[in-house]
């Protein structure tokens, strides 16, 4: 009877406990949710007009797993894995980058791909350690 209380317990606890990353990616009346660890190559499609306009191509991160004295940076790269251009934390987990900025970096029709990592604050403690990249989604404009 107490391992039956315990199994019943810890199903019901469980996702409180279990938190993933989850982010919403969104641009001109079209936005993605993902997350990253059950990540099914999500492609977020950006149209042409939406570059010319003073819209922002915005990731707000739902809910999150790091520490609070660690940061979240997210960045676009391309199908070479060279670097484009990182988002700027604007305010309340909301990152961002104007359209019109990365009109002249993105190539219509192509795919790119945006990365998250987490670093602690503090350099010193995160110049102790070695990060790797989380796929977010891939972009491509049209």
């Amino acid at each position: 009877m107490k391992y039956i209380l315990i199994t019943v317990f810890a199903f019901c606890f469980l996702p409180t406990f279990s938190q993933q990353l989850k982010l919403t990616i969104s641009a001109a009346n079209n936005s993605l949710t993902v997350i990253p660890e059950e990540n099914d190559d999500s492609v977020f499609i950006i149209n042409a007009p939406a570059l010319s306009s003073k819209s922002f191509l915005t990731i707000y991160i739902n809910s999150d797993v790091i520490p609070k004295d660690w940061k979240r940076d997210i960045s676009i790269y391309n199908s070479d894995d060279s670097f484009i251009k990182d988002f700027v934390l604007m305010k309340d987990e909301t990152y961002c980058i104007k359209l019109s900025e990365i009109k002249t970096l993105l190539q219509p029709g192509r795919e790119y791909l945006i990365y998250t990592i987490a670093r602690p604050k503090d350099p010193k403690k995160a110049m102790t350690m070695k990060f790797a990249r989380v796929l977010v989604c891939k972009i491509k404009t049209l």
